[in-house]
């Protein structure tokens, strides 16, 4: 992949899509109850306690018997820093700290003695970063901005005392913000002095379904299960381009004839067939998690997670010009379907309190420095989660929830072969992650 034709920038909406904060493999978020974060995300499906099932397993909606609501907030705290190890691009070293902050909304009516409906409004998917304008990485990023609204209505039916059914239609919405640097140095050394800068917008929606199990065998023991379909999106964006002086019209381009190739140059590409509006299909990928809890005894309990996400659907992202079809690139993945694991304890009291603990292993799709990515860079990470439970009374409650994320240290290798570029950094990122939830029965 070369990010230096502005085009080619629009390339980075599909990529966005794939290419998240250090939260949960590759796109995922996971905040989506600040409850279920002080257990690391352990027994999701089949820990039932507020409206905030209506994301995690709609089915199990069928154990709460009166209405419930909750809104919560999670403010997500990440820093990335890259040193350089080789670089070719005359930036300096790069850091971004952007505060990431999605909001949830879930609520829960029982309509008869079988059916539940749930309506959720979260942001499932989103990231930001900010490097600057300077770093050795600018060719490949400087800022990055996804934001998504999600829109989940939910239904559950309860088949008898043991098992209930649930099924959600998801309706997303997506908004991309994307900024880099572009080489207009006309064949001498990069600088940032020099560079051009592309700016690219662009929208789209999908509707997508998800199907829930909920199967409690004993008073003591409960399983959950959830597949949430993957959805496509047809991203479709435009970009603007403010050009160095080297790169205005009176040295050639864009009104007159090019100018002699010269490698590495933005005004050295005939960009007449590629210029235009653009389109990249993105096909992301299911997921499935099974949840299993056990009541120990009257206060302890442990929770589990396995969560299965089919990464191996993604390999190639093709961006076509939409109004001739030329291939404008093609960007190489090769994603592998990873595992999420997670372990968990909740220990209630004779008080109103009720504590949590957890531990998760969370896998990343993509390793190689060759494919790694800077608009924020996945690697494996284990979650260490702390939260309580505080009942103020028997309709109002408030939950608290942290985790702090162990993300290995990695590497990227980036080699324009076009261009000549080379971005070679380590990198090291720190998250840290703290949610509010307030939650009411009536």
């Amino acid at each position: 992949m070369h990010v230096t034709l502005p085009q080619k920038s629009l390339l980075a909406v599909a990529i966005l899509f794939i290419t998240t904060p250090a939260l949960a493999s590759s796109f995922q978020i996971l905040e989506q109850s600040p409850a279920q974060l002080g257990t690391g995300f352990a027994g999701t499906a089949s820990n039932i306690n507020d409206a905030t099932t209506v994301f995690f397993n709609p089915a199990g909606m069928s154990q709460l018997k009166s209405q419930q609501i909750s809104v919560a907030g999670n403010f997500i705290f990440t820093q990335a820093t890259f040193n350089d190890d080789g670089s070719n691009t005359g930036g300096s070293s790069g850091k971004t700290d952007e505060l990431g902050i999605v909001p949830n909304f879930y609520g829960v009516q029982p309509l008869n003695e079988n059916w539940t409906f749930g309506l959720g409004i979260n942001a499932p998917f989103g990231l930001a970063s900010d490097y600057g304008d300077e770093w050795m990485g600018r060719y490949r990023a400087t800022f990055s901005e996804l934001q998504v609204i999600n829109i989940n209505p939910t239904f559950s039916y309860r088949v008898s005392d043991q098992l209930s059914f649930g099924v959600g239609i998801n309706y997303q919405y997506a908004e991309v913000t994307l900024e880099s640097q572009i080489d207009s140095s006309l064949g001498v050394s990069p600088s940032p002095a020099t560079d051009s800068r592309a700016k690219i917008e662009g929208t789209d929606y999908a509707v997508v379904p998800d199907v829930s199990v909920f199967f409690r065998p004993t008073n003591t023991t409960s399983f959950g299960l959830i597949w949430r379909k993957g959805a496509k999106f047809s991203l479709e964006g435009d970009a603007n381009f403010s050009l160095n002086d080297a790169c205005s019209p009176g040295a050639g381009f864009p009104t007159g004839a090019p100018p002699a190739p010269t490698t590495g140059s933005l005004c050295a590409m005939t960009l007449s067939n590629l210029a235009g509006a653009a389109k990249a299909d993105v096909r992301l990928p299911d997921t499935i998690t099974l949840s299993a809890s056990h009541q120990l005894n009257d206060g302890l309990a442990v929770h589990a997670d396995v969560a299965w996400t089919e990464w191996s659907e993604i390999q190639t992202i093709e961006v076509i010009n939409q109004g001739n079809g030329a291939n404008i690139d093609e960007l190489e993945l090769h994603y592998e379907d990873t595992l999420r694991y997670a372990l968990g304890v909740t220990y209630a009291t004779d008080t109103p309190w009720t504590w949590r603990a957890g531990v998760a292993l969370d896998e990343a799709p993509q390793k190689n420095p060759q494919f790694v990515n800077p608009r924020i860079p996945d690697q494996d990470r284990t979650w260490l989660s702390i939260g309580f439970n505080y009942a103020f009374s028997e309709q109002f409650s408030l939950d608290l929830g942290y985790a702090h994320l162990l993300v290995d240290d990695a590497a990227i290798e980036n080699i324009d072969t076009q261009t000549g570029h080379v971005v070679r950094v380590q990198y090291d990122a720190k998250v840290d992650i703290i949610g509010v939830q307030t939650n009411w029965q009536f």
